[in-house]
């Protein structure tokens, strides 16, 4: 009779974990098809709504030949011109710009490489790198 009550005790014990194995297996299941549609619809939705705020970006071009001028007028406001004052024989050989904020402006010849950062709210220079040779 003991033994009975052991064997009895033991497949419900095992039936009881069997269940709580399938319970987990199907509450995994459903937390992975919620997931995965989440991320669909995150996808579709940043898909369908791009960021107005991207920031752009300037390509730089492998060789500029245009020369640098005295003068550049960058803004469609009327702001007046931004004099760079820099030798004669320096050309542009990059641009980056952030936001509406600033522009790199990488330029070389005329002298050692040299980068400008100009502020375009203000319409004036606000700082110069200049790399020794």
């Amino acid at each position: 009779m003991e033994k009975l009550a052991f064997g009895n005790g033991k497949h419900t014990m095992e039936k009881q974990g069997s269940r709580a194995l399938l319970a987990a297996v199907i509450g995994m299941g459903i937390v992975l098809a919620v997931g995965s549609l989440v991320l669909v619809g995150v996808l579709v939705h940043r898909i369908s709504h791009p960021r107005a705020t991207a920031p752009a970006t300037i390509p730089a071009p492998a060789a500029v030949t245009a020369p640098v001028t005295t003068t550049m007028a960058v803004l469609p406001q009327d702001l007046g011109r931004l004099v760079l004052d820099e030798p004669a024989g320096t050309h542009v050989t990059s641009i980056a710009r952030q936001a509406d904020m600033a522009l790199a402006v990488a330029l070389t010849g005329g002298g050692a490489d040299r980068v400008i950062i100009w502020d375009l709210a203000h319409n004036r220079i606000i700082g110069r790198l200049q790399v020794s040779p």
